[in-house]
């Protein structure tokens, strides 16, 4: 009895026994890979969203920078100038941009009529928008410009100054009458007064139409100049796409942002002759650039993972002209997708003349 009662109790688990642990287990582990699933895709979701919005807005924050100050020729107001004389403008060699207010911003809808630049990332989808920007602070010249021997006389040159020109650097000379693009030949260095050289391979070129436009009794300043343009390039080596910056006077297109899929630009235009938009309309629809006083861009923003997104994920994005309402339209995947939007006026034509 007692060798019996032994081997009863060593028996295991029965079968169904078995298979109600078995059971249980099962459900213990789908619930634990739901969670997991469910805690991964939120993970991703919101990673990528996190992404989206953060290239969504460095590239609104950047190209509505350069908006703004696009057209401006170092007069701190249009006011300031006497009435009936325009601001000449002259540019010098070798610089060969065409500078004026009909050059200070130009666009080429979805790139017709632009090609890019030699070297540069290729043009991927989008509209182009071109500005013609003065940046940084303007460092004052101290005495006229030397016509004869090609130089400039700025109160300083250094990086706490926020000037810091160097050779090659193009420069804004100007007035409230008149404004010169030239290449700076020769720099000093970061030093406090500098004395900076213009001269183009021992050539003086002309800065203005006449002697004395710049006397330093006119005050006189000198900025940094560049012709920038905005436009969505294929990314090097793969299919993705960026937001890139070209300059002109580097000859260099910098990388903004990646993962902007597409580029909407809509132009305010002054129709009554108040410094204010009296009608939007797209690079083809603008008669007059003089005209334009603001801009609106619109950007699209992708993630880099697929399944973050439900298909057939619709957009608001370019509308027909005039003043155009963003239309739908559905993306060709599951990345997730944002439409990022931003206004800007360019500052130096809402001033009153």
């Amino acid at each position: 009895m007692n060798r019996l009662a032994f081997r009863g109790g060593q028996r295991g688990l029965t079968l169904i026994e078995m298979m109600v642990s078995i059971a249980i287990g099962l459900v213990v582990v789908g619930a634990v890979t739901y969670t997991y699933v469910g805690s991964k895709g939120s993970y991703r979701g919101n990673e990528s969203m996190a992404r989206v919005q953060e290239a969504g807005r460095f590239a609104l924050d950047s190209i509505t920078r350069d908006v703004r100050r696009a057209g401006a020729l170092g007069c701190g107001s249009l006011a300031s100038i006497t009435p009936g004389q325009p601001v000449s403008i002259t540019v010098a060699a070798p610089v060969t941009l065409t500078v004026g207010p009909a050059n200070a911003i130009q666009g080429f809808a979805l790139g017709s009529g632009w090609t890019a630049p030699a070297g540069v990332p290729t043009y991927f989808a989008g509209d182009v928008v071109q500005l013609q920007v003065a940046t940084g602070v303007p460092a004052r010249v101290t005495t006229t410009p030397d016509t004869t021997g090609g130089t400039i006389a700025i109160a300083d040159n250094t990086v706490n100054g926020a000037v810091n020109f160097k050779a090659g650097d193009y420069a804004l000379l100007a007035n409230c009458s008149a404004a010169t693009v030239l290449a700076i030949a020769t720099s000093p260095g970061a030093v406090k007064p500098a004395t900076l050289g213009f001269a183009n391979g021992g050539t003086v070129p002309a800065i203005a139409s006449s002697p004395g436009v710049f006397a330093a009794t006119t005050y006189p300043t000198l900025q940094h100049f560049d012709q920038v343009t905005y436009y969505v390039g294929t990314v090097p080596l793969s299919t993705r796409s960026a937001l890139y910056r070209y300059s002109a006077q580097t000859g260099q297109a910098e990388e903004v942002v990646e993962n902007i899929e597409d580029m909407d630009v809509v132009y305010g235009v002054d129709t009554f002759g108040t410094n204010t938009a009296g009608t939007f309309v797209h690079a083809t629809g603008v008669a007059d650039w003089t005209k334009v006083v603001s801009v609106r861009i619109s950007l699209v923003a992708v993630g880099d993972q697929l399944g973050t997104a439900p298909p057939n994920q619709v957009l608001l994005f370019r509308g027909p002209d005039p003043n155009p309402t963003p239309a739908a339209s559905v993306a060709p995947d599951t990345r997730l997708r944002q439409v990022f939007a931003a206004s800007a006026a360019l500052r130096d034509r809402l001033q009153v003349q």
